[in-house]
């Protein structure tokens, strides 16, 4: 952690700007710890200067030197005084003579400086995202720790929907109170592993009935087919089936006449030259708001004998059209029908076809109109 000199705000060791007055701080970036120890030992010298004691060297070298000067007593004689004791000449040192080189050899290069790499944040929820460099911030800094720009006008990362709808609780536990989040943890993650294998178990067991046993797969396939079925019928609109009062078409073939593709029978159909293009005529004697309708194209017991409707334009009698494109298939296709409120007829006009490998009339077996109630 470093410690901003201007306002002495804390900061991360990452940090190049202080977080609250924006100093760049790698003038004076100094780890706290140190800080604390080089204060101490400027401490303690300045103590030692302040009482007047000296090193313990220094006392050692002063008696060694007067004792040095003291001349012998002889007897009958007075003892001369020592007079002060003259400064002692520091010893040069001795000269060092280069060391031979042998050519061709060549001196390691110093080690180049290498750039620091500032570790870059992960953007966290409620973050600050600096305008200038793009780098991430906690929310509580007031300047960027990349390069210093206020984060006045900062971006802030916005929290995702999931957490929205569901925070993360507050698990913080005051001083001195004991942890009791960590054991009802412990028997939240057992019950969920037992629950999680019980059910594991119960989906194999019925998994295995459903391959093996065949009544529990038709009550199975029936249960989820009602299901099916209620759930379309309260979204879907109610429909009702509606018959044509009478039937007519452009073209015909005598033994395949157009009331053939509305008499509920799917081994008949009605027949017409494909050129020119054909169409049916169905009156239903009323109006009608006509919203889906079952297409069975070609010949049911012999499907490539004929040519088939690949697209079918609607004429309703108010002048709305509507086209439907159909797929080439023997099966029952249903398609959704639009533009006929208030219609009492509509005209069906055959304008793209399946081509037949043999055959060279159009055929079409049913369609049945559902309207809506």
């Amino acid at each position: 952690m470093i410690v901003c000199a201007q306002c002495g705000e804390h900061n991360v060791g990452g940090a190049e700007f202080c977080g609250a007055c924006g100093t760049f701080l790698e003038w004076e970036k100094e780890p706290v710890g140190a800080a604390q120890g080089s204060a101490g030992a400027a401490q303690q010298v300045t103590a030692g200067q302040s009482s007047g004691a000296q090193p313990p060297g220094v006392q050692a070298s002063g008696a060694q030197a007067v004792a040095a000067h003291q001349v012998p007593a002889q007897e009958g004689r007075s003892t001369p005084v020592a007079g002060p004791a003259p400064a002692a000449t520091p010893a040069q040192p001795a000269p060092v003579q280069p060391a031979a080189v042998q050519p061709g050899a060549q001196q390691p290069a110093p080690a180049r400086p290498q750039p620091k790499l500032t570790e870059r944040r992960q953007a966290q929820p409620g973050d600050l995202i600096c305008g200038r460099c793009g780098d991430s911030n906690p929310p509580t800094r007031n300047f960027c720790s990349t390069c210093g720009d206020s984060l006045a006008a900062a971006t802030v990362v916005e929290t995702t929907w999931w957490r929205r709808l569901f925070p993360r609780k507050d698990r913080t536990v005051a001083a001195g109170t004991r942890n009791r989040a960590r054991r009802g943890g412990a028997v939240r993650k057992g019950v969920g592993r037992a629950v999680q294998l019980v059910l594991l178990v119960a989906v194999l067991l019925l998994g295995a009935l459903y391959w093996l046993v065949d009544p529990f797969r038709s009550t199975v396939n029936g249960a989820v087919t009602g299901t099916v079925e209620d759930v379309r019928g309260v979204f879907d609109a109610k429909l009702e089936p509606v018959r044509p009062t009478a039937v007519s078409a452009t073209a015909e073939l005598p033994d395949h006449p157009a009331a053939l593709v509305a008499d509920n029978a799917s081994n008949t159909h009605w027949a017409a030259p494909a050129d020119p293009q054909p169409a049916l005529v169905l009156d239903f004697g009323k109006r009608v708001d006509l919203a889906k309708a079952i297409v069975r194209s070609g010949v049911g017991a012999d499907f490539q004998s004929a040519h088939r409707p690949q697209r079918l334009h609607l004429v309703y009698s108010t002048g709305r059209t509507h086209d439907v494109d159909l797929a080439d298939t023997p099966d029952p296709q249903e398609v959704a029908l639009a533009n006929s409120e208030g219609a009492d007829r509509v005209e069906v006009h055959v304008t793209g076809l399946h081509r037949s490998l043999s055959g060279s009339d159009v055929a079409i077996s049913e369609i049945e109109f559902f309207a809506q109630k």
